[in-house]
């Protein structure tokens, strides 16, 4: 018979309900704190909260934030549990907790202290593939009505899926859904050698962690858009490019900035009014996402400014993307409402490591360039140096 260490800080119905289930179950149940296994019912997860014994502690909750579970179970094994959970996932959660598969060095534990939704997914993914025996796997994540891969391993295309399809794989049961209360993605294993029963326990509890996870990534993203384009905003530029010269500096490769300007927007805005020339910025920055490749970013630098951060790229490869975007601008006139015209773009170009040394001079470099092209006559692309 299994001794459990009872501790009911903040009595509860539900504690109670779960203190003569484990009682049913064979436990034996003691009202003081021990070694071995701890349950301890309370509103909330609290370091303070903590006995001086007791080997691994389930916690029995009401409410729990990411940020508290971490800082318990950073202190002691354990698992935290909401008490709308059933009474059979707090039973399961103590045969871990003895097993130690979410012990000292645990992945649950590991996951409270991993910062992004990117480690946490390559986190999860790898531990599937282990408990299920597949010799790979891959995770995709929701935006809008499409799913994008944000983790694998070269099992699968990284070609994005419609909600019809990964609902066609989910049925199928060649896909497993991710969070579904909010379909945050789906997890697609190759060749799994174990039954999805061994393999998917404990998706409900990492559940709320990558769900607050990919919200805050999603509020992110939104404090990075740009209110009137498709492109990210300058705060956005400013905290990726420091890291993408990084990881050129990293890699050996070259990074390439093209900075844009909208030639005469200024007499746009004068002749026909700003709202088509809000349609001339929209209609730009259309046009420049649709020729930029999978990992270049577009941002709108402000007012009639854009710019491309190009990796792998050099100075000579960003040139010739500005030169087709010119063109493409100036051949095929914009539809803006009342107005029908060709534009004309200006454009610099600055490549890390041949024109800077760094992120701020890299924009430097690029925004004199671009200055050079407007002074030179306008409608035509410069590069540094």
């Amino acid at each position: 018979m299994a001794l459990i260490h009872w501790l009911d800080v903040h009595p509860s119905a539900k504690g109670e309900a779960l203190r003569k289930a484990l009682a049913g179950w064979g436990h034996e149940i003691v009202s003081s704190p021990g070694q071995g296994s701890v349950v301890l019912v309370a509103d909330h997860p609290d370091p303070r909260l903590i006995p001086t014994e007791g080997t691994e502690i389930l916690w029995w909750v009401e409410k729990a934030e990411p940020e508290a579970v971490s800082a318990v179970l950073n202190l002691r094994p354990g698992w935290v549990l909401l008490q709308d959970r059933s009474l059979e996932a707090a039973r399961e959660a103590l045969l871990h907790l003895r097993q130690r598969d979410l012990g000292s060095e645990g992945w649950l534990r590991q996951m409270m202290h991993l910062a992004s939704l990117e480690e946490l997914l390559r986190l999860v993914l790898d531990r599937t593939i282990r408990l299920s025996g597949a010799s790979g796997g891959a995770i995709w994540l929701r935006r809008d009505d499409v799913f994008y891969q944000r983790a694998g391993d070269g099992s699968f295309p990284e070609a994005p899926l419609g909600q019809r399809e990964a609902a066609d794989l989910v049925r199928r049961g060649e896909a497993f859904l991710l969070a579904p209360s909010e379909q945050l993605g789906i997890l697609r294993l190759a060749a799994p050698q174990e039954p999805p029963e061994r393999f998917l326990r404990g998706f409900d509890d990492m559940e709320p962690l990558l769900l607050n996870a990919w919200h805050l990534e999603e509020s992110r993203a939104l404090s990075f858009k740009d209110d009137l384009t498709v492109a990210q905003n300058r705060r956005c530029l400013e905290a990726e490019l420091p890291q993408a010269v990084r990881a050129a500096a990293t890699k050996s490769e070259p990074l390439a900035l093209l900075f844009l300007d909208v030639d005469d927007l200024k007499r746009v805005n004068t002749s026909h009014g700003h709202p088509v020339g809000s349609l001339l910025l929209e209609s730009v920055a259309l046009t420049a996402q649709r020729l930029c490749r999978a990992h270049d970013r577009l941002y709108r630098y402000g007012g009639d400014e854009f710019c491309i951060l190009m990796p792998s790229t050099t100075a000579q490869g960003a040139r010739k993307l500005g030169e087709r975007l010119l063109h493409l601008l100036s051949d095929q006139p914009q539809d803006l409402g009342p107005a029908h015209f060709p534009v004309s773009l200006s454009a610099g170009v600055a490549a890390f490591p041949e024109h800077a040394d760094g992120a701020g001079h890299l924009i430097e470099q690029a925004d004199r360039a671009l200055l050079r092209a407007k002074s030179e006559g306008k409608g035509r692309v410069v590069v540094a140096g």
